[in-house]
């Protein structure tokens, strides 16, 4: 990696409960749900993408990128302790892979783009490595969200099902840039049936 290496962490490791089924292997159109923000990061600028699943997943969903480069397969055993088991066993492989910092992406949100994905680097680049890139949407914190190498400290201290967002307190939302999105579908996320429904009603409109 270089000097600057930024790596994705695709947070795939969730029980699903609330859908009753594997969400991410729920087919939209030709594609997985779990896949179309994956896609989205390896047609990124990011230098690597890590997507951590639980135990057990068919990977299914990962299947379609079985001969891409650009990406590595990280299974969390400690997944049902909460997110933040997944999301502090991704960051620890970026570290070790000399990552100055880590972009965060949920892999229930199907809306998000490389083009999104890009501006977060891009913003990070420019503003001299600063602590933290992020969206917002009404003055809330959206993910993905950018970490510099200086955060990772306090992802590890995460617990449950704390998201990297909640590293982000008030007395720190000046060191970083927010970038203030005026549509919320961008960070829609499907937990439910009834949201899958609506972002199957959503892709026949496209």
């Amino acid at each position: 990696m270089n000097h600057s290496s930024l790596v994705g962490i695709y947070l795939a490791a969730g029980k699903s409960s609330r859908m009753g089924r594997a969400k991410l292997n729920l087919p939209v159109g030709n594609q997985f749900l779990g896949s179309m923000a994956f896609r989205a990061a390896l047609e990124s600028k990011l230098d690597c993408t890590i997507a951590v699943t639980r135990e057990g997943d068919s990977l299914e969903w990962l299947a379609p990128f079985s001969k891409n480069k650009g990406w590595s397969y990280l299974e969390c055993l400690k997944a049902d302790r909460g997110q933040s088991a997944s999301l502090k066993a991704g960051v620890r492989m970026a570290a070790d892979m000399g990552a100055t910092g880590v972009v965060v992406l949920l892999a229930d949100q199907p809306f998000i783009t490389s083009e999104m994905i890009n501006r977060l680097v891009d913003e990070f680049k420019i503003s001299q490595m600063g602590s933290y890139v992020s969206f917002s949407h009404e003055g809330m914190i959206k993910p993905p969200v950018l970490f510099a190498k200086s955060f990772f400290p306090m992802l590890f201290e995460l617990t449950g099902d704390q998201g990297a967002r909640t590293v982000i307190r008030e007395e720190m939302r000046e060191q970083g840039k927010q970038i203030e999105i005026n549509s919320d579908l961008h960070f829609f996320d499907i937990d439910t049936e009834e949201e899958y429904q609506l972002l199957m009603q959503q892709m026949r409109k496209k």
